[in-house]
Parts: structure tokens; C-alpha cells; sequence
């Protein structure tokens, strides 16, 4: 005959611990009602009285769960899950959104700022400035008043806030506005992204190839988003002829300025597009006759179109080279000279055949 063990422990009037040998368990309740934890599960017991048969002696007992290691094994298991989506809702993935929004925002400028209008709209509006002196400059503006229309292009530029600093030079020439973008450097981009990987936050190396073209999609957006908003100053502008450099080194490693696009934008053309649905820059811009070499997105130098100013005084400094030749001055003297004589400015051949025959003999 085997030997049993039991024996029973009261936690307060509502619980009571059992020790046996196959273990602990733990009841729950009063007399005729109870339930009952054990490592077999956990039992509902009902008296003949709490059943409502009394003096039948018929009780009633209902296990409900498994027992309590697969209990507390799934308490266990929930604490768990619990506890890995707090960390997850506890990750800091701002870094990551305002990345991802900066990098929307650079490759796809074009797309906050209004559709370019056409002349008769423009025209319209001078009702909705308040201020008489507003009317007057808007006027003018439309008008074609040059120093008018280059002082507001100044005032849009001061007051333009992005991501990169930009410069830029322009020239109202009859309707062509001629414009030297300043861009800014590759080297100046961020080579790392931030991304979320094992519940954290870490950095990933750009390959050169995403770096490319985030800069050439940069660029490019940048062209198309400046271009639209000068062309909504006036509509006296029917064509604005874009010509960006940025700073790269040479083959000595010295810094210089090299133009990597040039592009005839037409106005007739911006204003039948919809910018905001316009998916990729750089084959808007393919539509315009353009000077554009590239490869994947790498940039080879090129020459820019010049305005009729820079055309003739390009013409007359090459007159004037040749009448110095002509005159019996050697090459290497003349092209000691050209910088001086490029720096004038001049676009009558005469005046600068006079001043290179003076920097000549003073030489």
C-alpha cells in the first residue's frame, strides 16, 4: 500500500495551496464553489446546492484550461509579445522620415511650386494686389520693364529657403532671360541613409550609382522648379535659357567652375504641363533643346549657350586677336594678354585691338 501525502495551506478565506506529491495546486473560492489550479489544468467545482439539485448529491465539475506550466507558459509567451511591441513602438524612426522627406523634396522641387500661367492670367491678377504701388511694379512686370522684372527675380531668390544653398546670376535680354545656376557640390550630398533594421536605426552606405542620381535628379529639379517660378513673374519671358555649373577639380586638382547642362526652356511648353504629375526631371527636361552629356547620371563638362552679348563680345575679341596677328605679334605675347582683355568686357573689335596694342608695347 503506497503512502499519500497531503497537505493543505490557507491564504486568507478565499485561497488555499495544496501540497501533494505530484505536485501544487490551488483552490479558489468557498465551499461549493471553487476552482481549482492544478499541473492536470484548472476545474470548475459546483456543489449540489450551487447547481440547484440539492440532496441528490449530483455535483458538477468542468475543467476549463490545461494545466498551470501551459498557463504560465502562455502568460509567459504574451509578457513577451507585450514586451517586444513596446520596444517597437518605442523606436525613433523620425531620423528616417525626415530623411526620406528631405530626399522626396530635392529630387521633386518642381512639385511645390504653382503651374506656370500664361501671359492673359498673369495679366488678370493685377486686381488682387491690394496697394497701388504693388499694382504699378506688377505692371511693369508684365510690361517687360527689365530693371523691374530682375528685382523681383533678386527678391524670389533672397527669400528662397531649401534644403542646399543655391546661387545664381541672370540677364533679361528682349523676352530671354538668361540664367548661370550655381549648384551645389556632389561632395556636399549625404552618402548615408538611415533605415530600420533589427528594431534599430542604423546607416547605410549610398553606392555611387544612388548617389549619382539623387544629385542628377537633384539638379535637374532644381533647373525646372526655378525656371517655372521665373516664368510666373512676367509673362514677358518666352524663354528662359538655363546654364548650371558646379566646382570640380581637374586633372591638376585644381577647383574649377565646369557647366554640366544647358537648356532652352520654352514657356509655351511649361504652360501646357502639369508639374505635380510629372514623375522624372530629367526627361521633361530632354524635351527643350538642351547640351547635356552624361552617363548614369555622370556629368561630363560642356559648353553653354551664351546670350547675343556674350556672342558678340566673343566675336570681337577673336577680330581683335587676329588683327594683333595680323600686325606681326606672336602667339604666346597675345595669350599672355587675352585674360586683361577678356576681363574689359568690351564687344567692339576696334576698342579691343587699341587696348591690346597698349598692353602689348607696354609689356
Amino acid at each position: 500500500m503506497g503512502i499519500r501525502f497531503r497537505k493543505s495551506i490557507k491564504l486568507g478565506d478565499l485561497v488555499k495551496i495544496n501540497i501533494s506529491k505530484t505536485g501544487l495546486s490551488a483552490t479558489v473560492g468557498k465551499k461549493g464553489a471553487s476552482i481549482n489550479l492544478g499541473s492536470k489544468g484548472t476545474y470548475l467545482n459546483l456543489s449540489p446546492t450551487a447547481v440547484g439539485v440539492k440532496g441528490t448529491g449530483v455535483s458538477y465539475r468542468q475543467k476549463i484550461t490545461g494545466g498551470y506550466s501551459n498557463l504560465i507558459g502562455a502568460i509567459a509567451n504574451k509578457k513577451s509579445e507585450q514586451k517586444n511591441e513596446k520596444e517597437i513602438k518605442e523606436v525613433d524612426t523620425s531620423v528616417i522620415d525626415k530623411y526620406n522627406e528631405e530626399l522626396e523634396t530635392n529630387t521633386h522641387l518642381y512639385k511645390y511650386t504653382d503651374n506656370v500661367s500664361s501671359k492673359e492670367e498673369l495679366l488678370k491678377r493685377i486686381n488682387e494686389f491690394e496697394s497701388e504701388s504693388s499694382k504699378e511694379i506688377y505692371s511693369l512686370a508684365q510690361e517687360g520693364d527689365e530693371e523691374t522684372i530682375e528685382s523681383l527675380i533678386s527678391a524670389f531668390l533672397n527669400n528662397l529657403e531649401l534644403n542646399f544653398e543655391v546661387k545664381a546670376n541672370y540677364e533679361l535680354e528682349e523676352n530671354i532671360l538668361y540664367v548661370d545656376l550655381d549648384l551645389p557640390e556632389i561632395e556636399n550630398f549625404k552618402d548615408e541613409y538611415p533605415v530600420l533594421r533589427n528594431n534599430e536605426v542604423v546607416y547605410k552606405k549610398k553606392t555611387s550609382n544612388e548617389l549619382r542620381k539623387e544629385y542628377g535628379d537633384t539638379v535637374m529639379s532644381l533647373g525646372i522648379y526655378l525656371s517655372s517660378n521665373f516664368f510666373n513673374i512676367s509673362g514677358y519671358i518666352n524663354e528662359i535659357v538655363l546654364s548650371a555649373f558646379t566646382t570640380k577639380r581637374n586633372s591638376d586638382g585644381d577647383l574649377k567652375d565646369v557647366y554640366i547642362y544647358s537648356v532652352k526652356f520654352i514657356r509655351d511648353t511649361f504652360e501646357n504641363t502639369d508639374l505635380k504629375k510629372l514623375d522624372n526631371a530629367y526627361d521633361f527636361v530632354l524635351k527643350f533643346e538642351n547640351r547635356i552629356n552624361t552617363t548614369n547620371y555622370s556629368f561630363k563638362e560642356i559648353k553653354p549657350y551664351s546670350n547675343n552679348k556674350e556672342i558678340a563680345k566673343n566675336t570681337a575679341l577673336d577680330d581683335a586677336v587676329a588683327g594683333l596677328k595680323e600686325l606681326g605679334y606672336k602667339a604666346g605675347d597675345i595669350a599672355k594678354i587675352l585674360p586683361k582683355l577678356e576681363e574689359l568686357g568690351l564687344s567692339d573689335s576696334g576698342e579691343i585691338l587699341r587696348n591690346g596694342l597698349k598692353m602689348l608695347n607696354n609689356d
